[in-house]
């Protein structure tokens, strides 16, 4: 049976036409929205344009319309053969349109500054053979932009979409051998660029890949041409230590500045694409930013907090295979709308018994309380963070209930409920609205999100504990972790059982390591000499030493 008749097995009588109804209109939306594209339509026709505009390319450069028709024959086939691999490929899933124009943009450019580069051989004074201007080629381009933005996954299909396509706008002149060596060499200095600009936390890596990636291309190229001889020195002759140190310098130099241009012209792609590389999340996590900066001074307690949110999300991110850095930036940044308001909040009050709280009604607390997101929010745009950040601040505390006060609220309901049954007063108090103690959502989309949400809750229940045990923290873990998953708090952000359980494991550890007990030094003896403040100097001098053996 299926589920939908389930579901419908399971309304009242009275209510199965309401159902229907609700059907009705769930098909009709559906019909609409089937009349536009999708997100995979849209992604398709743009790949299309993209091999139109290198067909446009190679008619433009080729008068021979048997060759052009051959070549725009490859570009066709190829770009059926890319689509294949693409559509079996589970990376697919990682890119959105906008990401898919930043790819296809990536191609299209690179093939045509390749063909930009042949056009100029033939108008620069002397002879440049075939085999060095395949040392000059900048084949990182494209694919290191990728990498660094997209991930490793996309810059390697990048780095096979120029090797294939380039082929194709090669000039008439080249041979056979000269075709087959820009495609290894294409296709290795694209793989390379690929796999270093994935890793690049810092941007003097992007300066590091650009060198190997062109040391790379010289070492190929050498090979090939010495063993082939397409142009470039060979030992043929005798060996040529000028033209040899000239062409590895060639290789090196553009290698160097495409890596330069990468580096420069990254941050504008970011913001236009709006997308955050790695070493903008890095930045992001900088103690100087001025947001940081300001939770620091303003609200000392929530910047604390944040700090072990941050902990306790970087090592679960690990522990599940989430990304690291961006659940604990979002973790260090989830709580910055409490700086709107910051002696509301108890990490942020010294002395709980003269807490503003008790001077307002429990509907104004948790007004303040659950606005703290709504003022994150803002605060986040107002400098410019990343969406995942502000979607990371919005979902943090999903559709949670704010139950402190809700129990506040009702028992000031039952009381005075009590007086007017009693005849004590006139006016009847009027019903708690359960609303205005919940947080307005969404529960959380992504497992960064999930991720912080959770670490935001352990760590605040793990402050309310005095002297817990290890048996304490798991069960104070189990009970949160039971309680969410019983809520749907964690359905929509791709986190499965087993990344429960190895969240639990994480929580557990970084909690015993960041909560694990000193050992208490004993008062000195009666009728030992030194005065009270050298005893104090002996124990921080022996607290000190155990702090470095690791006690």
């Amino acid at each position: 049976m299926r589920l939908r008749d389930v579901e419908y097995a399971a309304i009242p009588n009275t209510n199965r036409i309401m159902f229907k109804i609700l059907s009705l209109k769930r098909n009709k939306s559906s019909e609409k929205e089937g009349k536009i594209l999708s997100g995979r339509q849209k992604m398709l026709l743009l790949g299309v344009l993209g091999v139109a505009t290198l067909c446009c390319l190679v008619t433009s450069s080729v008068q021979d319309m048997t060759e052009g028709a051959y070549r725009m024959t490859w570009l066709v086939l190829v770009g059926v053969a890319l689509a294949i691999v693409y559509s079996v490929n589970h990376s697919r899933r990682e890119l959105n349109l906008v990401r898919w124009v930043l790819l296809i943009m990536l191609v299209v450019a690179q093939i045509a500054v390749n063909h930009c580069f042949f056009l100029i051989r033939e108008y620069l004074p002397g002879s440049i053979t075939m085999g060095q201007m395949l040392l000059v080629l900048p084949y990182a381009l494209a694919p290191g932009i990728t990498a660094v933005m997209l991930g490793r996954k996309q810059g390697v299909f990048v780095a096979l979409c120029t090797a294939l396509f380039g082929m194709a706008l090669m000039p008439a002149d080249c041979s056979g051998i000269i075709l087959s060596d820009y495609l290894v060499i294409s296709l290795l200095a694209g793989l390379i660029s690929a796999v270093l600009g994935s890793r690049v936390h810092k941007r003097e890596q992007i300066l590091y890949g650009g060198f190997v990636t062109g040391a790379s291309v010289f070492v190929a190229a050498v090979a090939l041409g010495c063993f082939r001889g397409n142009g470039l020195t060979t030992l043929e002759g005798g060996f040529n230590m000028v033209g040899f140190a000239l062409e590895a310098a060639a290789a090196l130099g553009l290698s160097f500045l495409v890596s330069v241009f990468i580096g420069g012209v990254m941050p504008m792609l970011e913001k236009i694409f709006n997308i955050s590389t790695h070493i903008t999340w890095l930045e992001w996590a900088d103690m100087n930013h001025p947001v940081l900066k300001k939770l620091q001074m303003t609200a000392p307690g929530t910047f604390h907090h944040s700090l072990y949110v941050q902990r306790l999300a970087e090592a679960a991110a690990e522990a599940i295979g989430a990304d690291v850095t961006r659940a604990g930036v979002c973790g260090l940044y989830h709580d910055i709308g409490k700086l709107r308001n910051p002696q509301y909040f108890t990490e942020n009050i010294g002395n709980q018994a003269l807490s503003p709280h008790n001077e307002l009604t429990a509907e104004a607390s948790a007004r303040i309380i659950i606005q703290h997101v709504q003022d994150g929010v803002d605060i986040a745009r107002e400098n410019k963070l990343n969406s995942r950040i502000i979607s990371a601040i919005r979902e943090h505390h999903g559709k949670l209930f704010t139950y402190f006060f809700y129990r506040k609220a009702m028992d000031r309901y039952k009381e005075e409920k009590s007086k007017f049954d009693q005849g004590l007063i006139d006016t009847c108090p009027e019903e708690v609205n359960k609303e205005i103690f919940t947080y307005k959502g969404p529960i959380p989309q992504t497992r960064e999100s999930g991720i912080v949400s959770m670490a935001d809750a352990v760590e605040s229940a793990t402050r309310s504990l005095v002297h817990p045990s290890e048996e304490d923290i798991r069960n104070m873990i189990e009970n949160i972790f039971r309680e969410r998953i019983l809520d749907g708090h964690l359905q929509d952000c791709q986190i499965t059982l087993g990344d429960i359980a190895r969240m639990k494991e994480s929580f557990l550890v970084t909690l015993r390591t960041m909560n694990h007990n000193r050992i208490a030094y004993p008062a000195p003896e009666p009728g030992t000499t030194g005065t009270a403040s050298e005893s104090q100097t002996v124990e921080k001098t022996a607290e000190g030493k155990g702090v470095k053996e690791g006690v």
